[in-house]
């Protein structure tokens, strides 16, 4: 029996999709799905009951992927058309996906697109924010050198297991609670950050539990921001990473406008370390970096207020019928259609029930409800078998995982250790007061948003897709951090850094939208989570190997940051899925 492909065109003012039927010519556009059969409301069209119309829209359904065969050949793996046999839930998603391509892209699409921004833009505001006041908070507090690194290895240490924990808690409780949580534990801690006098390890327990929060972010947004935007717009998600550098340079705006101004003398000591009566830097004269951290945490609350209070977020409707709620995610394509002032959706709740029916013994049983869930919370990981008990997800799963290593290697590589590879090469980074400081983040910085930008286009076009623009982005990130070996000259560290920082936002902004789309829904977030974290660990890892290369005046450890990135482009070659043209369910 010869399979037909499934390609979606454009049509219509609103840019949603409709579905066609071409020769088998053209590539399959089922997410590891292979040419598995959906169908449109004409293919099971005819007159007759909502009962029998069901009945026939399964075995529809039914007949179609009866025959579909798994293919993991080399072949399939490195032109990116590996795929495997659709699930029962699979074909399900499909009819969601065919709602909302006729949403389009409205209303609630850009309050969404915009609300996960959002969570991208206080990834890294928060990273520079605390970053830029560290050396007030370490000499209001007499921290040692030996010490002061502990600040930071909190933050990374709450990050990895906050993407960890909200990375499954996403795929138990649903997306809402955890698009709600991460922000208001980000920012209740965030403001407590503010309060400590002269308790430097109380600021950094404060640190890990927001830490936690925000870890939980990008694997997060990235999720729902692609289980609600149409087929033919899931590029947008790669654009979500032009908040990041937005967020640098507004943190660094903060912290000019406070940390800097209202900041004790740098060459006063702790008032910890001098006898009553004598000069020393005191809480009212520094408070420039409390009032950093508490408008930073000011506007995470804001965000937590727009998605909670402002924004009526609804549950994923992917999520739902993964988890046997058909009739709440029908519900949910109808407030959708009213908040878009569109057409009610044709989907019913009959059409999913009959595809539930039909499915094999071993599928069934995705029910889970709250009182579930509490019983048995550890079988409510279940759904992690579907990610490591299939061969192509697992492989998948493998290759992602070195590539969020290699990134977050490189990126903490050079974070680390960058400045004082260069000095040792005698070159200055320009900064020879406050104001340059801060005029080279935005110079670095900003240009930024233009890595998102190409992402937006690359991963769209023929022949280049999501695979190849990974591999070339991180190709040309790690040129770029080899090349500082050559930087001699102020002008190229600014120049170069620029080039380095635009790089790796073309690789995060693909990586980061790429690998949730690469998952089915019942464990997309809790393989981002669990692909952040293993990224994360790699980045607190990475310092303690570049020491010894830094202690031995070698430019090492900018191999070193190079090597881990070019692996990361190695292992996209063998990336077995191009997502290009193909459903994501």
């Amino acid at each position: 029996m010869s399979y037909k492909t499934k390609a979606y065109q454009t049509s219509g003012e609103d840019g949603a999709l409709a579905p066609s039927i071409d020769d088998g010519s053209a590539q399959t556009t089922f997410h590891h799905g292979g040419a598995g059969g959906g169908v449109g409301g004409d293919a099971v069209g005819g007159v007759g009951s909502d009962e029998e119309k069901a009945r026939a829209f399964a075995s529809h359904h039914d007949d179609a992927s009866s025959d579909d065969a798994s293919d993991m050949s080399i072949r399939a793996i490195l032109k990116g058309t590996a795929h495997k046999r659709m699930t029962t839930f699979e074909r399900k998603a499909e009819l969601v996906n065919e709602e909302i391509n006729k949403f389009g892209f409205g209303r609630y699409q850009w309050c969404i697109w915009f609300l996960c921004g959002f969570g991208y833009f206080l990834d890294l505001a928060w990273a520079q924010g605390v970053g830029l006041v560290a050396s007030a908070i370490y000499q209001e507090m007499g921290v040692p050198e030996s010490n002061q690194g502990t600040i930071f290895s909190c933050a990374n240490a709450g990050l990895a297991f906050g993407a960890l924990f909200f990375g499954l808690m996403v795929d138990i409780i649903g997306r809402k609670w955890a698009f709600q949580l991460t922000c208001l534990i980000c920012s209740v801690f965030g403001l407590l950050l503010a309060a400590p006098k002269y308790n430097y390890a109380a600021i950094c327990g404060i640190y890990f539990l927001s830490s936690i929060g925000l870890g939980g972010n990008i694997p997060i947004d990235a999720t729902i921001a692609l289980e609600f935007l149409p087929q033919n717009r899931r590029n947008f998600v790669s654009l979500l990473s032009l908040w990041q550098p937005v967020g640098v340079v507004a943190a660094s705006g903060i912290a000019y406008g406070t940390a800097a101004k209202y900041r004790c003398d740098t060459s006063l000591p702790s008032c910890h370390a001098v006898g009553a009566g004598e000069a020393c830097c005191t809480v009212s004269s520094n408070m420039g970096w409390r009032y950093c951290l508490i408008v930073l945490g000011g506007t995470t609350l804001l965000v937590f207020f727009l998605r909670f209070f402002v924004f009526n977020f609804y549950e994923s409707p992917k999520f739902l019928i993964s988890k046997g709620r058909n009739q709440e995610a029908v519900d949910v394509l109808h407030k959708i259609a009213r908040f878009n002032r569109a057409p009610p959706p044709a989907l019913t709740v009959e059409q999913l029930d009959a595809i539930d029916a039909a499915a094999p013994s071993h599928e069934v049983g995705n029910r889970t409800t709250v009182k579930h869930v509490v019983r048995n919370f550890v079988g409510s990981f279940t759904h992690l078998k579907g990610l490591f008990g299939n061969r192509l997800q697992a492989f998948i799963f493998g290759l992602l995982a070195i590539a969020y290593m290699g990134d977050y290697w490189s990126f903490n590589l050079a974070g680390s250790f960058l400045p004082l590879v260069l000095l040792k090469y005698n070159v200055s980074n320009g900064q020879t007061s406050v104001t340059d400081t801060y005029r080279e983040y935005v110079y670095i910085y900003l240009p930024g948003i233009l890595g998102a930008v190409l992402a937006l286009f690359s991963v769209s076009l023929p022949l280049v897709g999501r695979k190849w623009s990974l591999v070339f982005s991180a190709a040309m990130q790690g040129l770029a951090m080899a090349m500082y070996t050559q930087v001699r000259t102020t002008a190229g560290y600014v120049g170069l850094n620029a080039f380095e920082y635009i790089m790796q936002t073309y690789f995060n902004a693909v990586l980061y939208a790429s690998a949730p789309e690469l998952f089915d829904t019942v464990y997309r977030g809790s393989a981002s989570g669990m692909l952040s974290c293993l990224g994360r660990l790699a980045g607190i890892v990475a310092p303690f190997a570049g020491e010894k290369y830094l202690a031995s005046n070698s430019s090492g450890i900018l191999w070193l940051g190079a090597g881990g990135i070019w692996l990361s482009a190695f292992s996209m070659i063998f990336l077995p899925v191009e997502m290009r043209n193909r459903q994501m369910y």
